[in-house]
């Protein structure tokens, strides 16, 4: 009897540690034990490490939280202390049954000290990291009360990653960040044991390196706006936008972290996403009279393949950045050539024929295997975007990125290259993360439960062989709509990463949605909230039935705010506590809050009457109209179509509704832009309106693409009038929002 109590006793503690271990991402085994460890002044720190940089680094974390001084000493202590124990004999070894991966490590908690085990220097860290995750959140921040719980649970993990490379990347060409910004967002990175920054320098929107053999890539490549090579994008406006990293700045953030035990793979985009390139040296470009335009709506941003002067450049850019970088790799875009440069540039013509080629993309694996002899030469291994497939063979240690699709993936790893899983619809975190939310949809919705879903090796019938050659995942964060909210860059990529984490790190059969999501709002909301990261917090569903608004939380402790006036929710609005019977649905909005600081997006009421007046309209433009997006789109009041001028609009160009009778209305909304994507908008210009449909008054100007106007009486036109070319290559525009 008494042996079955103690079995029963045993699986009852196993079962509370999983419980009690909310450590993102999943450990992947953890054995509960007895007591706990309790910090106090007297806790020491050994390490056996020949550099110092792991025990520096939790020393940093646990004395401002703690107020504990963490005295570090020369000889392992007897108790109270926490040990960082490097060696390689807990490698794998072929004459050992067992051993730990790269990467792995063993974190030992019980009642007199804890020591973290590993064979590498990033398997101490990683434990590190979990061990952080067991402890009060303000162990991030520093920010204690006096009254946290200084201990953690006797335990033991044993754990190591499923994918050595698990990445995130971050464009800073379209919005630029500051270095100091880059190295929070390494910090956050680190907390979730991601392992590698792939970070997009340059773009058409920008050139974010120093190359000091080629000053005028940053004096003028890096700047956009009125009297620059680059023209305004993305809301930048009639200020001068931009920046980029001098050579020391990168050093840095590079040794920075190296210490973090993240290496930082460079990206410059090429032979396409060329235009901070041929605006500042026009000689890069093709010859030739080419009008035609890249997915992005930009001319001219191809790099010449016929002249060879660019060859030569090229290997003087990669020559000073390898000093730079030390990864082995080195990404060089390769995506979304725009080809009709190629198809009437006379050199590259001639090339093609001196070469003997059929198809234009023969000339992207020309100038591809070009791009891997010059890295070669220095030690570095070519990495691009899935197009490198195409056109001809690679390198066989040339790295695919895998964008487009899992297939694509699936594609280069039966080609032999090795492959990173990035798939768009799970891992692109500019995409919207609902319907009414801001971000781009063309890769559809990618939720959080989205992105946890993925296996980036999946169902794929593979040999070991191609499925070795998956050697990891990424998350990617392009950055068109980055330039506002503040911090929207934490918004769109937390949590969503550390699903991405989970996704590179754990075992799959240990991965389950519903207990992924109870860790994330029951402990990983806290800890992200002390690291600083202005997370999205997810809103209520709100629906309305049988007379009575109803929010379903989405959690249930989470505090849910509303009103019923058609303004946002603030923290003085009252806390949602149960169905509010009404017969103006229509007013009330919703919000989640967290620690009364995030809030998360305002939601209306589903099923609710939204009353917009459909007037008959006919609309009068100086635009031409694409006709895949037509005018008529304006006066469906379907608010998810819009129109879609042919090209680029000028000042003066203008807009009209006209209405067939005067319309009495409190409020007009004139939303500009593709819907919830603030993309193609009006960025300079107003609206007016008029009474009689002759006399025009004057309204406000168009802010992010958005004006309100408030008729006095029965309004008979509005008119929308840009004051200046726009920042996109084309113009969108939306139905009228008309409240009576």
């Amino acid at each position: 009897m008494k042996r079955v109590f103690s079995l029963i006793f045993t699986t009852f503690l196993a079962l509370s540690a999983a419980a009690q271990v909310s450590v993102i991402p999943k450990p992947n085994k953890v054995e509960a034990e007895e007591g706990r460890f309790k910090f106090d002044n007297n806790t020491t720190l050994f390490s056996n490490e020949k550099s110092s940089s792991n025990l520096e680094y939790l020393k940093a974390l646990l004395v401002p939280a703690t107020g504990f001084s963490f005295n570090t000493t020369k000889e392992g202590p007897a108790d109270n202390y926490i040990v960082l124990d490097l060696s390689e004999q807990y490698g794998i070894d072929p004459g050992k049954e067992n051993g730990l991966p790269k990467e792995g490590y063993i974190l030992d908690i019980s009642a007199k000290g804890i020591t973290i085990k590993a064979a590498d220097g990033a398997g101490i860290f990683y434990g590190i990291q979990s061990l952080l995750q067991l402890m009060p959140a303000v162990v991030y921040s520093g920010r204690s009360s006096g009254h946290e719980d200084w201990s953690v649970a006797a335990l033991r993990i044993e754990d190591s990653p499923r994918f050595g490379y698990r990445g995130m990347m971050l464009d800073v060409s379209r919005t630029f960040f500051d270095a100091a910004t880059v190295k929070k967002y390494i910090d956050w990175m680190a907390y979730h044991k991601i392992n590698k920054f792939h970070w997009h320098l340059t773009d058409d929107n920008g050139w974010r390196v120093e190359i000091k053999k080629y000053p005028l890539l940053t004096s003028k490549g890096a700047w956009r706006g009125p009297g620059e090579v680059l023209s305004a994008a993305f809301g930048s406006g009639k200020t001068r936008y931009g920046g980029f990293y001098t050579q020391e700045q990168i050093k840095d953030i590079v040794a920075y972290a190296a210490k973090r035990h993240i290496e930082i793979i460079p990206e410059i985009d090429l032979p396409g996403h060329s235009k901070a390139v041929t605006a500042s040296y026009p000689n890069v470009a093709c010859d030739g009279n080419d009008t035609g335009l890249s997915v992005q709506g930009v001319g001219q941003n191809v790099w010449c393949v016929g002249k060879e002067a660019n060859f030569h450049m090229l290997e003087n850019i990669i020559k000073e950045m390898v000093k730079l970088f030390p990864s082995k790799n080195f990404h060089i875009g390769g995506d979304e050539v725009n080809y009709t440069s190629w198809d009437n540039c006379p050199h590259c013509q001639a090339l093609m024929k001196k070469e003997g080629m059929k198809e234009h993309d023969e000339l992207l694996n020309y100038f591809v295997r070009r791009m891997e002899a010059i890295l070669e030469k220095q030690g570095k291994d070519m990495s691009g975007w899935d197009e490198i497939l195409e056109g001809g063979k690679l390198s066989p240690n040339s790295r695919v990125y895998a964008w487009r699709s899992v297939a694509k993936g699936i594609e280069s790893v039966t080609k032999g290259q090795p492959t990173i899983m990035m798939p768009g619809e799970y891992c692109y975190f500019d995409m919207k993360q609902s319907k009414e939310e801001r971000g781009h949809n063309w890769a559809g919705i990618v939720t959080l439960e989205k992105s946890y879903s993925l296996d980036p090796i999946g169902t794929a019938k593979l040999s070991s062989e191609q499925a070795n050659l998956i050697v990891g995942v990424q998350g990617a964060l392009w950055t068109e709509l980055l330039g506002w909210p503040v911090r929207f860059i934490d918004y769109q990529t937390y949590p969503r990463l550390a699903a991405i984490a989970e996704v590179g790190w754990t075992k799959p059969e240990l991965k389950e949605w519903g207990e992924f999501y109870n860790r994330v709002v029951s402990s990983h909301f806290e800890r992200m909230f002390h690291m600083g990261i202005a997370f999205r917090v997810p809103p209520p569903v709100v629906k309305f039935e049988q007379g009575a608004v109803k929010a379903e939380l989405p959690y249930p402790w989470a505090v849910v705010r509303y009103t019923s006036d058609e303004s946002n929710p603030t923290v003085h609005s009252p806390v949602y506590r149960g169905e509010i019977i009404t017969d103006k649905a229509h007013k009330f909005r919703f919000a989640t809050f967290y620690r009364d600081e995030l809030v998360s997006q305002v939601v209306k009421p589903e099923n609710a009457e939204y009353k917009y007046l459909k007037p008959v309209t006919t609309i009068i433009t100086s635009m031409a109209e694409n006709p895949k997006f037509p005018v008529k789109n304006l006066v469906d009041y379907k608010f998810e179509t819009y129109f879609r001028s042919e090209k680029k609009i000028v000042a003066g160009d203008y807009l009209t509704y006209l209405f067939d009778e005067p319309v009495k209305a409190k409020r007009v909304t004139i939303e500009t832009g593709i819907p919830n994507i603030s993309f193609y908008g009006i960025t300079e210009g107003y609206a007016e309106y008029s009474y009689d449909g002759t006399n025009y008054i004057r309204g406000d100007d168009f802010v992010r693409g958005t004006v309100v106007i408030y008729p006095q009486k029965a309004v008979k036109a509005i008119r929308l009038v840009a004051s200046d070319t726009n920042d996109g290559h084309i113009l969108s525009l939306q139905d009228l929002r008309i409240e009576e």
